[in-house]
């Protein structure tokens, strides 16, 4: 599962916020916020609190009603950071 979530990430890290808020990427965005869900769910997943932190603001920002495609492209590049 986690390699879903860091392709995922990976993946939407690389656009631009535009790229990221356009309608086009709802499934995108969905797929991520759907992997990212189950990590966050899942008991084996030995996150520090800084990382579970990170993911739940990403987490947030893919669940978000109207998306601020700034703000969703600085959580994806930290959840980046601490996905490596």
């Amino acid at each position: 599962m986690i390699e879903r979530l860091v392709r995922s990430v990976r993946e939407l890290s690389a656009l631009t916020p535009d790229e990221l808020a356009s309608p086009s990427r709802t499934r995108d965005r969905a797929d991520c916020a759907d992997a990212l869900r189950l990590e966050l769910d899942c008991p084996q997943q030995n996150l520090t609190s800084r990382e579970r932190a990170v993911l739940a603001r990403l987490s947030d920002e893919l669940e978000a009603r109207d998306v601020d495609a700034a703000s969703l492209a600085d959580s994806l590049r930290a959840a980046r950071a601490v996905l490596r």
